[in-house]
């Protein structure tokens, strides 16, 4: 019986390690989407141009990202918002890139 602890535990160890890592990435990257949403809602819906809303997006960038970076372009009736950083890791070294692209129709009036 001690031996079959002393086989597993390590084994159970490294599972939960995992489990709590993959958890910690998929805040991040949602906490990244949720930034992209946003900060494209404020350039298509509030008029904000471009510059403006990105410096808005990094202002209210979640603390869980480091080196939050956001892109904002417009083309043909679209906003697209790229929200990229880096997801923490639990030990150094297992720390991930994400990247997230969103893209909200631009809204207002437009000349026939």
């Amino acid at each position: 019986m001690s031996l079959a602890i002393a086989l597993l535990a390590p084994v159970v160890v490294v599972l939960m390690f995992l489990g709590f890592q993959a958890a910690l990435w998929n805040h991040a990257k949602a906490e990244a989407r949720v930034l992209a949403r946003e900060t494209a809602l404020l350039a298509a819906r509030r008029g904000m141009g471009s510059d403006q809303a990105a410096r808005a997006g990094v202002a209210a960038a979640p603390t869980t990202l480091q080196h939050v970076s956001v892109a904002v372009s417009r083309s043909g009736g679209e906003v697209v918002v790229v929200v990229t950083g880096v997801a923490p890791g639990i030990l150094q070294g297992t720390s991930t890139d994400v990247s997230v692209r969103v893209a909200v129709p631009a809204e207002g009036w437009v000349p026939l």
